[in-house]
């Protein structure tokens, strides 16, 4: 059947489909015979794929009847999720499932389910009518249909855990080589294994409940609210808040418990658990607007996130700081945070698949050894029970038993190496993602540069031009760049500090005034109660206080921030605003700016200074204070004044640039991603090595224009330009400053010298790039070096462009704005330890980027010793079988010490021991393979298995040619009995040689991992191993001799000739594996090959593509 006929789509879920099921009493009633019959399999398959388990046991039918849905998402996960229905004769709308914590009731008119989020509203005015707040029978009516303001996170029972780890391939496997060692009576082993599997079973279930844990007691909150219930002020439990209660904000600070919308009052709030960005941020009444459309999104800046910490709360009026709850539960936003750490986007663990391929081939291989097994045992007459078990016991050696804890292993020795140099892995299993990265997206701003802002200059603007800049503020002649500097920004005295954006304090700290929150004595001196008022003295020398009345906080999406205030004893009010130049200049009246701003702003842009416009506005006297708090913000900010420009330095991290070239030595390619300004992005990318300085950058502008060829009505224009840095001809300090800091090292123009072409653009034309051109987005991507002014959607627009071309992309920022990426790269890093963190992969103490090399290392060393343990298991188990196929060429089998000298003394401890080797210091141009089935691991296996055959054969054949070779002689009623050989104990002894040069030569080295002769412990355990083997092959004890049941041959010299064959193939089969294998065949003959071969990966072959085509176009650049 067809999914599209099968499934419905779900309301509020797009890509969600949805079918309807009931129970069936026959057919589970058959299924349970059918998992007892099977053994168990049955149970597992319909475990791993839950469709195959709702039609054993159910029936389809529509969704109105449905006692159980079943639902696949986005990704093809599949959930099934039992539908509630209400008891007695109530509506049929009450009907509802859970699905990710979300709940959805029937729609009785729609005839689907819809999603229940919060209150539907559409303008503000809705908001502001629920402003008395509801009675105590709708209160309970909502609260039966929404349900609790809580997000109770479970944590998995144990037993559940413990089925889920079990039913994996490896572990059924496990448990049936295990229950057929027992059989045979071969107790050591299989107990060894068991144990194994229990820690590392142990293991993952205890981090997963740690994690569960952890999110619950962090999400867990429940406190007192107070809310308007008929009209008056009570107190109710957190949990009891319903969407479309009125909460009366008073007592500070608390943290928020549901998502609400400020209607009166102001409020301070911290972010960091949303955002990383625990700068205290504004909040402002909604507007009063009746036809003022509301959306979280454009209204954000009066939504109080659940979540947040509300740090002060301001009364503007008798009203006090009202709120009316929007969202309740996993609906809010801090809901959807937590929501994305439980059911996060699937990580396509390669690695994982890799091992499944690897199994399922080692199946099909080793039907030839059972087959001929199955033979033997006929022509020797075995009894079919004995016969049976052997062949099963053959079926044992396929797949490597301890694999499971080995991998565990390797990956918890990586965590713990992170963890010692401060980077915490929230799951291992990301670890070998850092291994394959290709390119890694850094943030700016708190990333690669310090988070302080020094002013280095404030330039004015006097009748049109521009003033020479100048570095001490006191001598600043502009009153009203003073005032603007003191007032224009969202600062807040908390618990007696001035807190707020850094850029903000700078610059108030600047001005030396002094901030204040209002008091009784403000009224009297302002006629209301202001905000905030701040004091201080002016150019002149004369005392001055100002009240903020009315802030318009910064928007990333606006780039600029206002205030309107009122000087004490004035009677008009002023508009200040400051924000991105180019932004504020198109905001101010032409007569006031200066004709040459562009070329100011790009001269201090190129020379990586943060550039910042201030301008004003005054109001006129018959405006009100009444009448300010309803102007709208668009009539406020414009036809200003230009006053100048603030210039701001903001320094590299001293860790930027070595890390930063230690990726450029690898290969590895660096991308800035902010929300800065383009040239100044372009010049910090320079400073620190994205670009190198004879590289040629081209910026990407586009727009829309209209379309009258088509039926689309607007069309994408692209232009292209050189990046040029013209120098500003004037003798002020500040250029003096600038040479000094360059040593007077810069030109006029930049002139583009192809050695490499950067393509550079902003997030406005990124995003219309990607929404009209996928093919001009592949190419942007592939060549992109710098995005600015980048808006948090973007960057995770663009994380999921380079995946899209076949990237492995790693993300690197402070927290703030930077959550969606980390979620979406392959290797998040966060240098935030805030809250909202959780939700990357790794989070480093080292607030530098020098913990990105650090990651990549340890990604490459899991990597690799992940695929030499995998190695070394498989030639171990396949090599082990093959002595047991010669031996059983007469009915010959290993006694009980055999297996266990083999088993357990020399290839239990070298697996678990590969990933104790460390990480090389440096970082090879040339990546690991990213697939245990790449052509140099899968070559280095066959050839070694190969070279084993030979031996053994020359082992088994040169035995039987000895003169005093006695003829093994096969007992049928005394089958397979461990009865001593010349050809057995032969045959044994070379296979124990073959671990110890399998040891040898599969613990790579440089240029992923150090040698292993740094890992001790290892060096210790081969030694001990080869001693061993020495001393069973010349001169065993008796005790030994009969332990192993060996038949020592009468010819002493029998025994050193081959254990000098053994030992020459160790020496042959090291230099082999070096210099042959790893060297001549991955340094030269891969490679040769993959040229011949053409490209593979999407961005391999676009690159291809556009070397032919010569993109960018640079013929057509423009170099303004």
């Amino acid at each position: 059947m067809k999914w599209k006929k099968e499934f419905q789509g779900l309301e509020g879920e797009e890509n969600l489909k949805i079918q309807g099921f009931h129970g069936s009493y026959l057919k589970q009633v058959l299924t349970c015979i059918g998992v007892v019959f099977s053994c168990g399999l049955l149970w597992v398959l319909m475990s791993s794929k839950k469709r195959f388990y709702m039609h054993c046991t159910h029936y389809e039918c529509s969704l109105k009847e449905a006692e159980k849905v079943f639902l696949v998402d986005t990704y093809g996960q599949e959930y099934i999720s039992k539908v509630k229905r209400p008891r007695g004769k109530l509506s049929s709308s009450q009907t509802f499932f859970y699905y990710k914590k979300m709940k959805y009731c029937w729609d009785e008119k729609e005839e689907k389910f819809v999603s229940v989020t919060g209150l539907n509203i559409q303008v503000c005015s809705e908001l502001l009518s629920l402003s008395k707040g509801l009675d105590s029978e709708e209160a309970r009516k909502r609260f039966q249909f929404y349900g609790p303001n809580s997000m109770r996170v479970e944590v998995t029972p144990v037993i559940s855990l413990l089925l889920r780890e079990i039913r994996s391939p490896f572990y059924m496997y496990q448990s049936f080589t295990v229950i057929i060692w027992f059989l045979q009576l071969y107790y050591q082993f299989g107990i060894c294994i068991i144990i194994l599997s229990v820690i590392s079973v142990s293991a993952t279930v205890w981090e997963t409940r740690k994690q569960s844990r952890s999110l619950r007691n962090a999400v867990r909150t429940e406190s007192v609210a107070t809310v308007l219930r008929n009209g008056e002020e009570i107190h109710v439990s957190s949990e009891e808040l319903v969407p479309g209660d009125v909460l009366v904000l008073s007592q500070c600070p608390f943290v928020m418990f549901c998502d609400a919308v400020l209607i009166s009052g102001n409020c301070v709030v911290n972010e960091s658990m949303l955002t990383g960005e625990s700068t205290p941020i504004t909040k402002l009444p909604i507007s009063e607007d009746s036809c003022a459309p509301f959306d979280v999104q454009t209204n954000k800046r009066s939504v109080l996130s659940c979540g947040t910490e509300v740090l002060l709360c301001r009364s503007t009026d008798t009203d006090g700081v009202r709120a009316v709850v929007y969202r309740t539960g996993f609906s809010t936003s801090k809901g959807e945070l937590v929501r994305s750490i439980l059911f996060p986007k699937p990580v396509g663990l390669k690695l994982y698949s890799d091992l499944l391929k690897c199994m399922l081939i080692f199946f099909l291989l080793g039907t030839v050894p059972v087959i001929y097994t199955a033979v033997i045992s006929i022509q020797l007459r075995v009894y079919v029970g004995e016969a049976l078990l052997f062949v099963l016991n053959v079926v044992t050696f396929f797949v490597p038993p301890s694999l499971p804890a080995v991998l565990t292993s390797i990956n918890e020795q990586a965590q713990r190496r992170l963890r010692k140099q401060g980077i915490f892995c929230l799951n291992s299993r990301y670890i070998n993602f850092a291994g394959g990265l290709d390119v890694v997206c850094f943030d700016k701003t708190g990333t690669l540069t310090e988070d302080d802002l020094d002013i280095l200059a404030a330039v004015p603007v006097q009748d049109q031009k521009f003033e020479s800049a100048v570095l001490n503020l006191d001598q600043i002649s502009s009153e009203d760049v003073i005032k603007a500097m003191a007032t224009c920004h969202s600062l807040a005295r908390i618990d007696g500090e001035v807190r707020g954006y850094n850029l903000d304090q700078k610059m108030f700290k600047l001005t030396g005034w002094g901030l204040q929150e209002p008091t009784l004595g403000s009224e009297r001196a302002f006629d209301y109660i202001p905000p905030r008022i701040v004091s201080g003295q002016t150019s002149s020398g004369k005392e001055e206080s100002v009240a903020i009345v009315k802030l318009f906080p910064f928007e990333s999406s606006l780039k600029r921030m206002s205030v309107v205030t009122q000087t004490q004893g004035s009677d008009r009010f002023d508009v200040f605003l400051k924000g991105a130049p180019e932004l504020v200049t198109t905001l101010c009246r032409k007569e006031t700016v200066p004709d040459d701003v562009l070329e100011v702003l790009a001269y201090y842009s190129s020379q990586g200074f943060r550039v910042i416009a201030l301008a004003l506005k005054h109001l006129t006297k018959d405006i009100s204070w009444k009448e300010v708090q309803k102007l709208t913000r668009d009539y406020l900010e414009n036809d200003l004044e230009f006053l100048g420009l603030v210039v701001l330095e903001n320094k590299l991290k001293p860790e930027t640039i070595p890390a930063l070239n230690t990726l450029k030595n690898a290969d590895i390619r660096s991308v800035m991603v902010t929300g800065d300004n383009l040239l100044t992005a372009i010049t910090v990318s320079k400073k620190c090595g994205i670009i190198e300085e004879r590289d040629s950058v081209v910026i990407i502008k586009a727009g829309l224009v209209p379309n009258f060829k088509s039926t689309f009505k607007h069309m994408l224009q692209v232009s292209y330009k050189y990046v040029n840095f013209p120098i500003l001809k004037e003798n002020g300090a500040l250029k003096d400053m600038i040479l000094e800091k360059s040593n007077g090292n810069f030109d006029d123009t930049y002139v583009p010298i192809e050695e490499q072409c950067h393509v550079a653009m902003d997030g406005e034309t990124f995003n219309l790039i990607r929404q009209y051109d996928s093919e001009l987005l592949e190419k942007v991507v592939l060549k992109g070096a710098i995005f600015a002014r980048m808006l948090p959607e973007h960057k995770l627009y663009l994380i999921e462009s380079f995946q899209n071309l076949g990237y492995h992309v790693g993300m690197c920022g402070d927290g703030a704005n930077d959550c969606g990426a980390l979620k979406t790269a392959h290797t998040g890093v966060s240098l935030s330890m805030a809250e909202a963190s959780v939700a990357a992969p790794f989070t480093s103490t080292q607030q530098n980027v020098q913990c990105i090399p650090t990651v990549i290392r340890e990604g490459r060393v899991t990597l690799v010793s992940t695929y030499d343990s995998f190695r070394y298991m498989v030639c171990y188990t396949f090599s082990f079988l093959l002595a047991i196929v010669f031996l059983f060429w007469d009915g010959q089998r290993p006694s009980d010490g055999a297996y266990v000298t083999i088993d357990i003394v020399l290839n239990l401890a070298p697996p678990f021991l590969f990933g104790a080797t460390t990480a090389y210091h440096r970082l090879s141009k040339k990546q690991p393979p990213r697939s245990i089935l790449s052509f140099i691991p899968s070559f280095s296996v066959i050839s070694f298995l190969l070279i084993q055959i030979a031996v053994h054969s020359f082992a088994y054949s040169y035995c039987r040619q000895q003169t005093w070779y006695e003829p093994f002689t096969f007992d049928r009623e005394n089958a397979f009995a461990p009865n001593a050989s010349y050809t057995g104990t032969t045959l044994l002894t070379t296979n124990m040689m073959t671990y110890v040069t399998g040891a040898a030569i599969f613990a790579s080295g440089p240029p992923y991992r150090n040698n292993f002769f740094s890992n001790r412990l290892y060096v210790g355990v081969l030694i001990a191993e080869f001693i061993l083997v020495a001393y069973l092959t010349l001169s065993p004890p008796e005790f030994m001799i009969h332990f192993l049941n060996f038949k020592r041959a009468p010819v002493v010299s029998y025994h050193f000739t081959l254990y000098a064959v053994t030992f020459g193939v160790l020496v042959f089969c090291f230099i082999y594996e070096k210099y042959f294998v790893q060297g001549f065949l991955s340094k030269y003959v891969v490679p040769a090959c993959q040229r011949r071969r053409g490209p593979v990966r999407k961005y391999e072959k676009l690159q291809q593509k556009l070397r032919q085509e010569s993109w960018p176009p640079v013929n057509q650049c423009s170099g303004d």
